[in-house]
């Protein structure tokens, strides 16, 4: 557990934990994808009182209202319904959840217990991402060399924080030479079409002003540690998002990093990523 997370006061830690208690008192029919506007005009209400600081993935209930005000909107993941999205003067009850209970209801459950909390300890707009004093990887464990990454073809994306754009990115493998090479004015940099072998590699970045800082990762034949508890969520990029999120949280040293390519390179579907990534570079050391 990181040091920043062990900071919580006593008194927030109790308040979350019961948040945490009232979204997992169901077993869960879907889940928050985006919020336009601030959350605190996504107003969810279950038994007739409302849910206190909604986020993206944040778990709906089977009879649960939303609504929203002064020019917010919601998009919603129903398991069975699909995308939803309550806008305006609309409101949206959740029926009756259709597939496996037992199973999603599980899996559902999950996200509200283990990633929910720490979720609701986010700044209340995490989509902002001004550009910062210096250039650095957004997730900071990078810079410890323990990062892995598993073998094989994909499309790696690096995300920055902070310097001054336009960036630059490349991946440099086990023999030196310079395997692929990415640029752009946004933080996020694809390098696409690669296939790692085993190995050592070194990932370096810079800005227009002449930053640069680079990180050390491990490529290993082994799999991630991805946890089977979120596979009954039908919404494929939810249910990337929870695995990767999980994944972050129980191995923030090593698997972050692999984290966010499970994100990644899931089908986009709705889900507002930049909260989930911020989530995931949360985890580890403050």
């Amino acid at each position: 557990m990181s040091m920043r997370r062990c900071a919580v006061a006593t008194a927030a830690a109790l308040g979350l934990l019961a948040a945490a208690g009232e979204a997992s008192a169901c077993a869960g029919a879907g889940v928050i994808t985006r919020i336009v506007g601030k959350p605190q005009d996504i107003v969810i209400l279950r038994s007739g009182a409302p849910v206190a600081r909604p986020r993206v993935l944040e778990v709906l209930c089977e009879a649960d209202t939303i609504r929203v005000q002064n020019g917010a909107a919601a998009t919603l993941s129903i398991d069975g319904s699909g995308q939803v999205r309550v806008q305006g003067a609309q409101s949206y009850t959740v029926a009756q959840r259709h597939g496996a209970p037992s199973l999603a209801g599980n899996a559902y459950r999950n996200v509200s217990d283990n990633l929910l909390p720490d979720l609701k300890r986010q700044p209340w707009d995490v989509r902002l991402r001004g550009p910062g004093p210096a250039l650095g990887f957004a997730l900071t464990t990078l810079g410890s060399g323990k990062q892995t990454l598993t073998a094989g073809p994909r499309d790696l994306l690096v995300r920055l924080d902070g310097g001054v754009g336009a960036y630059k990115v490349q991946i440099v493998g086990p023999g030196g030479g310079v395997l692929a090479q990415g640029a752009g004015a946004a933080n996020d940099i694809v390098l696409t079409h690669l296939d790692l072998a085993p190995g050592a590699y070194v990932i370096r970045a810079a800005d227009s002003s002449g930053a640069t800082v680079e990180a050390k990762v491990m490529v290993v034949a082994d799999r991630p540690p991805v946890s089977p508890a979120y596979d009954g969520i039908a919404d494929s990029e939810v249910r990337a998002a929870a695995r990767a999120a999980d994944l972050a949280r129980t191995n923030a040293d090593t698997w972050s990093f692999e984290s966010e390519q499970i994100l990644s390179s899931a089908p986009a579907t709705g889900l507002d990523r930049e909260s989930v990534f911020k989530l995931i570079e949360s985890y580890g050391p403050a």
